[in-house]
């Protein structure tokens, strides 16, 4: 499948998963966040180890203590409640030869881990810390659709708030997933809920879209983005608060001359988008609208390995070490992935 002239050699991956790895490790993690995202997480992190484990790697996880460990690593550093985890990681890093980092945008958690990782020169299989920090905001992302001329969302900040006379959401800046979105009928019931919640510094407004929410999973590298799958999101709105309710991958295949374009548009514009690379977009009339940029692994990575016969893993590890790469030829089989 793959040429085999190695320019890197790697023995040791440490896999870190920021959840269920030990991020919560001070907290009650059932009353720190809900327990579907505990489910994606280790869903998401059991994955890649399936995958991992099928390739001949020494891998290695940190675990809170409190959950159950998984099935396909070599080691597995537990990660008590009065633990420092972050200096847990940071030597873990350094006993490794290469990261993969699985975190949300939240509060800068993906762009410490990334430059924790940078510090140490260890080879991080992911996006570099630029991208990462570049669409870690969905300001930024909307301000870098603009300079590239990439079809988006108008996005604004409560201090530019013009009128809106439709529905608009309430968007945490640099929030993951569906996590504190809220919609709303016009811009002043949405001006008034972040005066009261005061969320005036914490998120952005967007206009409602209606359309069919999806997302692009693809691999990225030197400018170059490999489409895996076109995915429909199921998304849903109760008392104004948007939630996720699964992926149905390779559900929005019809579309992948339209999403591959997009892709490729966002991989020479960005080339620090490497590796794993999900896009999030809003289908209108045939129109694709790039909604956000997720420079990780999402939900649908779960399901790619059913649904294109690719080991992903693999893809990303010879994408970033193997001069030339010979991309894979995937099945386009639709599986659905509740959480």
């Amino acid at each position: 499948m793959n040429m085999k002239q190695k320019t890197i050699s790697i023995k040791k991956i440490f896999v870190c998963e920021f959840i269920t790895a030990g991020g919560f490790n001070h907290a009650d993690i059932s009353k720190s966040l809900p327990s579907s995202l505990l489910a994606e997480a280790a869903m998401m992190r059991d994955a890649l180890l399936n995958d991992l484990a099928q390739l001949d790697y020494h891998i290695i996880i940190t675990l809170d203590s409190r959950l159950i460990p998984p099935v396909n690593c070599d080691e597995c550093v537990l990660v008590n409640d009065k633990d420092n985890v972050w200096k847990i990681w940071e030597a873990q890093m350094q006993l490794a030869d290469a990261v993969w980092i699985i975190a949300p945008e939240t509060n800068g958690y993906l762009n410490k881990l990334s430059q924790m990782s940078a510090n140490y020169k260890v080879i991080t299989l992911g996006c570099r810390p630029l991208a990462i920090d570049a669409f870690s905001s969905k300001l930024t992302t909307f301000l870098i659709c603009e300079q590239f001329d990439i079809k988006t969302i108008p996005t604004y900040t409560y201090k530019n708030l013009p009128t809106i006379n439709s529905k608009c959401l309430a968007k945490p800046i640099d929030g993951a997933g569906c996590d504190d979105i809220y919609c709303f009928e016009n811009s002043i019931e949405l001006s008034n809920w972040m005066i009261q919640n005061n969320k005036q510094q914490s998120h952005i407004i967007q206009p409602y879209v209606d359309g069919i929410s999806a997302s692009i999973s693809c691999v990225m590298y030197s400018g170059t983005a490999f489409v895996i799958s076109c995915n429909k999101q199921m998304v849903t709105c109760t008392n104004n608060k948007l939630g996720f309710g699964g992926i149905v991958v390779n559900d929005m295949q019809d579309y992948w001359a339209a999403f591959d374009a997009l892709a490729q548009q966002l991989a020479q514009s960005i080339p620090d988008l490497q590796g794993f690379v999900g896009i999030d977009v809003i289908v209108q009339n045939e129109k694709v609208l790039l909604v956000e940029v997720n420079p990780r692994l999402t939900t649908a990575y779960v399901g790619l390995r059913q649904a294109s016969g690719i080991n992903v893993a693999e893809m990303v590890i010879n994408t970033l070490t193997n001069v030339p790469f010979t991309r894979p030829t995937g099945e386009r089989k639709v599986v659905t992935i509740n959480v």
